[in-house]
């Protein structure tokens, strides 16, 4: 059996059948959780209010009973976090405007609706995958297991600005340039110490 995936996975689709989908009966005891929202709405005020989970969310593109599209809620959910993966999972044609509003939005990937239940599965492994070895991850994870009142405290200053672990924390989920300097910086850090750790040993 595969190994379990300690992830949340928030399913987007106005189709009253979604629950019947195949894939659930093969995922579902691969994941930790799964919530369905036929509102777009409702799924991205979940996103939002459990932030601090690892989640994957699998998005429908086309919606016939909301004014909010998929391109809506990618946007939406790509200002919340850069880190939360969206697989599109869409029946509809997807011409070049399309892919370019999917892909320009951070989509993770885009699955047809008429692939296998593999296929899905897989994508939502490689989701997980990049969750787990993401640099930035591996940041928010850190800093999310401080206990508040640290998170709270000044913690760095950049410039004129001091910065708690709250507020790198929103810099890096949303990769602004903070966000992307500090990244880098623990990135280019990281590289060094594994390079000097190989020339010694």
């Amino acid at each position: 059996m595969a190994e379990k995936m300690n992830i949340a996975i928030v399913y987007i689709d106005d189709d009253e059948k979604m629950k019947e989908d195949a894939f659930l009966d093969d995922i579902n005891d691969q994941v930790d959780e799964i919530h369905y929202f036929q509102k777009p709405s409702e799924g991205l005020a979940f996103v939002k209010d459990n932030i601090d989970k690892d989640i994957v969310v699998i998005l429908d593109w086309k919606f016939n009973s909301s004014t909010l599209q998929g391109d809506d809620v990618l946007r939406d959910i790509d200002e919340v976090s850069v880190l939360v993966p969206v697989i599109v999972f869409t029946g509809a044609s997807i011409d070049a405007t399309e892919a370019n509003k999917m892909f320009k939005g951070n989509a993770f990937s885009c699955v047809p609706k008429d692939s296998d239940t593999d296929t899905l599965v897989n994508a939502i492994r490689n989701a997980y995958n990049r969750i787990q070895n993401d640099i930035r991850s591996v940041m928010e994870k850190w800093i999310l297991k401080q206990n508040p009142e640290k998170r709270n405290k000044p913690y760095m200053r950049s410039g004129d600005k001091v910065y708690t672990l709250n507020d790198i924390l929103v810099s890096i989920r949303r990769q602004d340039e903070f966000g992307k300097e500090t990244t880098r910086g623990i990135l280019s850090l990281a590289t060094e110490l594994f390079t000097n750790n190989m020339r010694e040993k």
